[in-house]
């Protein structure tokens, strides 16, 4: 049967809630940030962050790959949503208004990533 329904249907994300489990495609999720041993999770097709029972660490171990990428102690960013660098306090912002801190380690991991088109303020 899952064969019938095509990988179109199948989403590679997986979170946990206190209601049961979420399922995401990659594209959809912009930033997660820690929230305690818990964390929120901020989509494209939502205004309200979802909370979710993984830590940021739990995250990070299990789907960051070239696509999500740890910036900060506290969040995880879809690097498919970068919007632009802020140079002046080493923030970047993304898709939705989201305005997340860098650590200094990727402040320069990002700032030399030449194939991405990131517009510097």
């Amino acid at each position: 049967m899952l064969k019938e329904m095509g990988d179109k249907s199948l989403k590679p994300i997986v979170f946990k809630t206190a209601k049961g489990f979420v399922y995401f495609n990659y594209a959809e999720i912009i930033v997660c940030s820690a929230e305690g041993n818990n964390s929120l999770v901020f989509t494209t097709n939502s205004n309200t962050p979802l909370k979710i029972l993984h830590n940021i660490s739990f995250i990070e171990r299990k789907y960051c790959t070239d696509k999500f990428l740890r910036c900060h102690k506290s969040h995880i960013i879809n690097l498919v949503h970068i919007k632009k660098l802020i140079t002046k306090n080493h923030h970047i912002e993304l898709n939705g208004s989201f305005i997340v801190p860098l650590s200094e380690e990727c402040w320069r991991k990002i700032k030399n990533m030449s194939e991405n088109n990131i517009q510097e303020i």
